[in-house]
Formats: structure tokens, C-alpha cells, sequence
């Protein structure tokens, strides 16, 4: 048996994302959900190089880049589809990578190998966020409060769950170093 590289997985893991940018785009937002879940192909990539000794530093590196780029599909489709304001993407686009960058900035920093896996809101949890506003957003289209809708409200709260997280971040960093 022939193994799917992991690095090969890390690639394709950007597919889902790459759909779901496109069927928020058509405005086929079940569709959306449906891909939204293939995004799972992300955990793969590191569970087949952990199995098989496949692990390296550039596996890792490429790995996060695409999270990156995943993460931005994800978020700005909802800006692109005209179904969120651009301000409330933008901020959120910032501090998803606030996030990750305080993390590995922070991690790099110490001398001590320690983790930065602090705060109430990380990369799954932000996912998860999406995936759950959007389907109350598809459930509940019309409810709107303030002239927001759903969808531009849970954004709000998980930008704020992301600020909080941002400062854990920092002050761990401050009361650790």
C-alpha cells in the first residue's frame, strides 16, 4: 500500500475551503456546510505524519500557511457574498491571525520549550463558530437586530472571544517571561 504523503494531504485539506468560499459566493449556503465539513481533511495531514515518522519542519510550516489561507477563505466569503460588512470581516480576518501570530511568535520567544495554547478561543473554536452561525443564519435568514443579521452578531461575539484570547495570550507572555 502505497502512502498518501502528508504534506500531499496539507494541499488538498484546501479544497473544502476552497468550495466553501465558492458556495457562499452562489449563495448555496447548505452546500456551504456540507464543505465546510471536509475541512476535517486538515487533522489528517498531522495524524499521517505522526503514523508513519513523516513529520518535518516544513510539513508544519506549510500546514499553518494553510490555515491561513483557509482561514481567510472561510471568513471573507461572507464579505464577498455582501452577507457580512466588510469592517466586521476585516477586524475578523485580524484577529484570527493576531492569534496565531502571538502564539508563534510567543513560543518562538522563550528559550524554554512551552506551549501558548492559552486563551478561550482558538483556531477549532473559531471554526466551529462559523459553522454554527451560518446554520442559525440559514435556519433564522430574517432576524436581524440593530439592522444586523445573525450572521454579523456571531461574528461580534466570536471577534470578541478572540480580543480576550489575545490578551490571555499577552499577559501569560508578560507573567511567564
Amino acid at each position: 500500500m502505497r502512502l498518501v504523503h502528508p504534506n500531499a494531504l496539507t494541499i488538498l485539506s484546501l479544497l473544502p475551503s476552497i468550495l466553501f468560499f465558492i458556495a457562499i459566493l452562489t449563495g448555496h449556503l447548505f452546500l456551504a456546510l456540507l464543505c465546510f465539513l471536509g475541512s476535517f481533511l486538515d487533522i489528517l495531514d498531522g495524524l499521517v505524519a505522526r503514523a508513519f515518522n513523516k513529520t518535518s519542519i516544513f510539513g508544519a510550516v506549510l500546514d499553518s500557511t494553510i490555515d491561513r489561507v483557509s482561514d481567510f477563505l472561510f471568513i471573507s466569503a461572507f464579505g464577498f457574498a455582501h452577507l457580512v460588512s466588510w469592517y466586521i470581516i476585516l477586524i475578523f480576518i485580524l484577529v484570527s491571525y493576531l492569534i496565531s501570530y502571538i502564539r508563534s511568535r510567543g513560543e518562538l520567544a522563550f528559550t524554554k520549550k512551552i506551549s501558548l495554547a492559552v486563551g478561550i478561543i482558538e483556531r477549532p473554536e473559531r471554526l466551529i463558530g462559523i459553522f454554527l452561525i451560518l446554520l442559525l443564519f440559514i435556519i433564522f435568514p430574517k432576524i436581524t437586530f440593530l439592522e444586523l443579521s445573525i450572521l454579523s452578531w456571531g461574528f461580534l461575539l466570536v471577534i470578541i472571544l478572540s480580543v480576550i484570547t489575545i490578551f490571555q495570550r499577552l499577559w501569560f507572555i508578560k507573567n511567564n517571561s
